[in-house]
């Protein structure tokens, strides 16, 4: 009897044991994942564009002038060097028309700066636009791509470039800050170019497949928020 009782006991305990185990290699993966989720996290809501307006005249704030849209070239050319300039860049997001899976668009950039680099469409913002008015207006103007609707933002960026499409023999480079906007075509695939980019191309979202190919980093990380966003 006491046998019997020693081996119930041993069985028990080993029951026991294993799920503490258990429940400790779920906790420590659980762990793991959370980390990795917010190592690139960071996407905010789907249709926040994060814009805040102090006046109930909305529209009056959102008004661009054409003379606000084409400065002078002394004045951008001083401020692409003097100052931080403010731009989006759109990550174009698409069905593949061959496999139905999805992929997005990179153009080839034909100017200074990351002149030959593959990127994200994009560009400055107009003063009165709201990230999700640019993200539309510049996949518009650089692909000639319709139907854009913007969906959330992916996340910041602040960029240090060594050269400039406005360099000078004294100053050299710039600085831009700007949010990457996920943009999903509900109409036309058809892309031209402006003279902004020599080429384009499609690839897949996955950002592991990304950097093995050498993508960009500032592709991969955009493409790593938003694997973690869709995980979430």
């Amino acid at each position: 009897m006491a046998s019997e009782n020693r081996t119930a006991l041993v069985a028990a305990t080993s029951f026991v044991a294993g799920i503490v185990i258990s429940t400790l290699f779920a906790r420590r993966q659980d762990s793991k994942r959370r980390k990795l989720s917010r190592l690139n996290a960071g996407a905010t809501v789907e249709g926040n564009d994060l814009s805040l307006f102090y006046s109930p005249d909305i529209k009056s704030l959102c008004t661009t002038t054409e003379e606000q849209k084409l400065l002078p070239t002394n004045i951008y050319g001083k401020i692409v060097r003097d100052c931080v300039v403010c731009c989006v860049d759109c990550l174009i997001v698409r069905s593949s028309p061959i496999t139905g899976e999805k992929e997005c668009l990179l153009v080839e950039r034909n100017t200074e700066p990351v002149k030959g680099v593959w990127w994200w469409p994009g560009g400055r913002m107009y003063k009165g636009e709201t990230f999700f008015d640019a993200a539309v207006r510049k996949t518009r103007e650089e692909t000639g791509l319709s139907g854009a609707r913007p969906i959330q933002i992916l996340g910041f960026w602040c960029t240090f470039f060594p050269t400039s499409n406005w360099d000078t023999e004294d100053q050299r480079g710039t600085q831009t800050v700007q949010p990457i906007v996920l943009v999903e075509l509900t109409e036309g695939c058809e892309v031209l170019l402006d003279e902004t980019s020599e080429r384009y191309r499609w690839i897949d979202l996955d950002p592991d497949l990304a950097q093995k190919n050498e993508e960009d980093k500032y592709i991969v990380e955009a493409l790593r928020r938003l694997k973690a966003w869709n995980s979430a």
